[in-house]
Parts: structure tokens; C-alpha cells; sequence
């Protein structure tokens, strides 16, 4: 868990990053998701210190979406932070789906810490996604399963892994476990190089659970960065059997 400093700074970064945004006219973001992703993405640049899924990153999981089919309707994300890849979710779905994006096309964002729930909301909100992408405040598992038991969320076409690793695993299986999965369906983790994802790894890179019924992966990990010390893989797992 990130020591009391490093909360503090990033709860100082996202403050910034909400005057950085809303400084400026409304008309430079409003309905416009992708200029409210780059927007975070130049913050990000010239402080430093945001652990958002950076724009190499991105464009790995957009290609992998765009690919999909059939088309991607439902999302998971697990850890919002200060909203930018929820945002982009957004972005790449409505441009897959066009303007008048289907009801049942939706982004749910799962984050424990109100300031950037909060946060994440209105910048949701300026790009004109409030009605694709869902913030829900809380542990991940239980916002998941209260979805499911709603029957809000019947099948899953990419879950994404951004929160704390240690529970990176977890939460995968849980979603194995709800049979949310289908052929097809993508799991993307961020930073399983650094902070880490062992656990995680392991299980995808073997293929899952390796028993009869259960979900079966294909895991390919994507390079990013040039700078070995840096966090610059992105691992994606499609499911290929259930």
C-alpha cells in the first residue's frame, strides 16, 4: 500500500490537475474525451509523479479493442485514479460505436479513495461520457458483485487491472468465477513489471487454472518503454476457451 507521503502527493496532484483542467475554457474538453485523456497525459508529462496508463500503453489496449469481435460493449476497470483511462474507455468505444452510443455499451470504474472518485466524475462528466462511463466508489470485488446480482453486468469484453497488484488475481478470477467471461474477452494489467504482479503473471502466462471448464488464456506481454527501469509492460490475456 502506498506510504501516507505518497498519498499525500497524489491527492496534490490530482488538486493540480483539477485546476490545470477546469482553468481553462469548457470548451476545450466539453463532449471531447480524447482532449480531456491528452490533457491529463501533458499534466501527467510536466509533473510527474501520476501513475496513469500513459499514452504507449493505451495504444496497445485501443488496438487490441478496436480488433475485438464482435465489438466491445462492457468494461471493467479496476482502479480509476484521476480518470484518464476511464476516459479513454470511453473514447475508444464511442468511436467504435459512433456518437449515439447503445445503452448498453458501458465503462465500469471501480476506485476506494472519494478524491478521485470525485474527480474522475468531473472530468467524466466535461467529456460528455456520464452516460458510458460509471464510477463506483468501494472495493472493487464488491462493487463487481453487486453489479452482477443487479444484473447490470451479464458479460465482460476487457477487464482492466490498475489498482493495487496484490489483488490483481483476486479480482480475475472473481470475474471467472461470476462467469462473466466469454471467447473472446481480454484481460489487460498495467505495471505487472514493476511494482510487480507474480501471482498474476504466473496464472495467465500458464493459462489459467489448467482444469476442465475453466477459463483458458493466451498471454502475450507488449513493451512500451525503451528505459529498462521504468514500468513499461502490458500484458494481455485473451480468453481462449471456457
Amino acid at each position: 500500500m502506498a506510504s501516507h507521503s505518497m498519498a499525500d502527493t497524489f491527492a496534490k496532484r490530482a488538486t493540480q490537475l483539477r485546476e490545470y483542467i477546469f482553468s481553462q475554457p469548457t470548451s476545450t474538453f466539453e463532449n471531447n474525451p480524447w482532449a480531456v485523456a491528452n490533457a491529463i497525459d501533458e499534466f501527467a508529462e510536466s509533473q510527474g509523479r501520476m501513475m496513469i496508463f500513459k499514452k504507449a500503453k493505451l495504444d496497445v489496449a485501443q488496438a487490441q479493442l478496436v480488433a475485438q469481435q464482435p465489438a466491445p460493449r462492457t468494461i471493467l476497470e479496476f482502479g480509476t485514479f484521476v480518470g484518464k483511462s476511464a476516459v479513454a474507455w470511453g473514447a475508444v468505444l464511442r468511436d467504435i460505436h459512433g456518437e449515439n452510443v447503445p445503452e448498453d455499451v458501458n465503462v465500469y470504474t471501480f476506485e476506494v479513495d472519494p478524491l478521485m472518485v470525485s474527480l474522475s466524475r468531473d472530468l467524466i462528466k466535461l467529456a460528455g461520457l456520464q452516460d458510458v462511463v460509471h464510477v463506483l466508489e468501494g472495493p472493487a470485488s464488491e462493487s463487481l458483485k453487486k453489479l452482477h446480482a443487479e444484473g447490470k453486468v451479464a458479460s465482460v469484453d476487457m477487464a482492466f487491472f490498475d489498482h493495487w497488484e496484490e489483488f490483481y488475481l483476486p479480482d480475475l478470477q472473481l470475474i471467472e468465477d461470476l462467469k462473466l467471461f466469454r471467447v473472446g474477452s481480454l484481460a489487460i494489467a498495467d505495471n505487472t513489471d514493476f511494482p510487480g504482479a507474480p501471482d498474476y503473471l504466473k496464472y495467465v502466462k500458464a493459462g489459467g487454472r489448467g482444469v476442465a471448464g475453466s477459463v483458458k488464456y493466451e498471454s502475450q506481454s507488449f513493451t512500451t518503454e525503451s528505459q529498462p527501469s521504468k514500468p513499461s509492460i502490458v500484458e494481455v490475456s485473451n480468453v481462449v476457451a471456457i
